[in-house]
């Protein structure tokens, strides 16, 4: 088997780094060694992974398609349904490969990437941004980890991607002004979603306007701002409406740090207005695990009534509603923290091991976030070495894995 050189760390005159968006080099090298390792949690987790028909040699694209259409009504929606499973078959073939050093894989990956990449013309409709935004991630997380850990991919067909990103991906996921068709862009989790979308894009296509861009909406946006997204108790706009919507949100932001944080971004983005993301995680996880006896929660933090008819009366408690499933948006996040930043934070880890491993978005979301997390990102082991591969020979294990 040919091992893999992962070209990361790679970085131009103005200072991107590649890969570094989702995954950076050190995340891809990680992955080899736990995923091999024979150790839980990751053993569980990549029998699941390997299982899940996005990530099998058989899956058969569902698209490509020249517009993708998502309405708001889904009645009259188009193709969102394909553009949503072959981005995140896109993502799971690539880190197949990764795992198991198999060329099957990023061939699959580049005849997804590639398909779309030659036809996609526009993504349209009153949900457009949310389609864009969140398939459109899922696509470029693949595409950087394919061009920048292989030589397989042509510089045509690279152009031709990005061409597509540039020209049917950002206008309606970067959209923050109001038009006929997206009456109410950039508000809440199409805010976050944007954003999310719009830092990964910039990074691929090392487009400076773009990235700083999506700071200063993630700043001073009026509807989706990280202050005017997450009070200082931990509290989101989000609380209460229901958990999936909460747990996307702070999904989108986790994601989107996480990418400002790979790309040497001078401000503190996880750390800042005294951890407001981290108090974000540890409330929500107080949700999810119905420990919400003695949790602030005030029905007049809601941005969502930025240009929207909710008022403080019409979620007056905190929201019992999507408590389960858990979603898959916890992992990266408390490993970040914990890791990097030395924080603890223990009602996450105390979600995070009750469910353990993750999986995927639940199937009419999935397209949602990063899936697989225990997988691709923890970094803590909980059982006994199994004595079996998948492919690839761990060279070993730092203790740091297993802390």
């Amino acid at each position: 088997m040919k091992p893999i050189l992962i070209l990361g760390a790679l970085s131009t005159a103005l200072g991107w780094v590649h890969p570094g968006i989702g995954n950076t080099k050190d995340d891809l090298d990680r992955l080899i060694h736990t995923a091999n390792s024979g150790l839980e949690p990751w053993d569980s987790a990549l029998t699941a992974f390997a299982a899940d028909v996005h990530s099998t040699t058989d899956y058969k694209m569902l698209g490509p398609c020249p517009i993708v259409t998502r309405t708001k009504e889904n009645s009259t929606s188009v193709c969102v349904n394909e553009f949503a499973e072959d981005a995140v078959a896109s993502l799971q073939q690539t880190l197949m490969w990764i795992i198991t050093g198999d060329q099957i894989y990023p061939d699959n990956s580049l005849a997804l990437l590639n398909a779309w990449g030659h036809t996609l013309t526009k993504v349209n409709g009153s949900d457009a941004q949310l389609a864009a935004a969140l398939s459109g991630s899922n696509f470029i997380n693949a595409a950087e980890i394919v061009r920048y850990s292989t030589n397989l991919w042509t510089a045509e067909d690279i152009a031709a991607f990005s061409d597509m990103v540039s020209t049917a991906m950002y206008p309606p996921a970067a959209q923050y002004i109001p038009s006929a068709e997206q009456s109410i862009p950039f508000i809440a989790n199409w805010g976050t979603s944007g954003a999310k979308f719009m830092l990964a894009a910039s990074v691929f296509l090392e487009n400076q306007t773009a990235y700083d861009t999506a700071k200063h909406l993630m700043l001073h946006s009026q509807c989706a701002n990280f202050t005017g997204s997450i009070s200082p108790t931990g509290q989101t706009t989000e609380t209460g409406r229901d958990q999936a919507h909460g747990q996307l949100g702070i999904g989108n932001w986790i994601e989107a740090f996480y990418t400002l944080h790979n790309q040497n971004d001078s401000i503190p983005w996880f750390t800042m207005e005294n951890n407001r993301l981290f108090n974000a995680m540890e409330y929500e996880a107080r949700v999810m695990l119905n420990q919400t006896d003695g949790l602030p929660y005030d029905p007049a933090f809601n941005s969502v009534t930025c240009n929207s008819s909710i008022t403080p009366v019409d979620w007056p408690v905190i929201s019992k509603k999507a408590i389960w499933p858990v979603r898959p948006t916890w992992e990266l996040g408390y490993a970040i923290a914990r890791h990097i930043f030395g924080i603890e934070l223990p009602k996450t880890r105390e979600l995070i091991f009750a469910v353990a491993p993750d999986g995927p978005n639940p199937p009419k979301a999935i397209a949602d976030g990063s899936a697989f997390q225990t997988l691709r990102f923890r970094r803590l082991a909980d059982a006994q070495p199994l004595n079996k591969t998948h492919g690839r020979t761990p060279s070993g294990l730092d203790s740091g894995y297993r802390s």
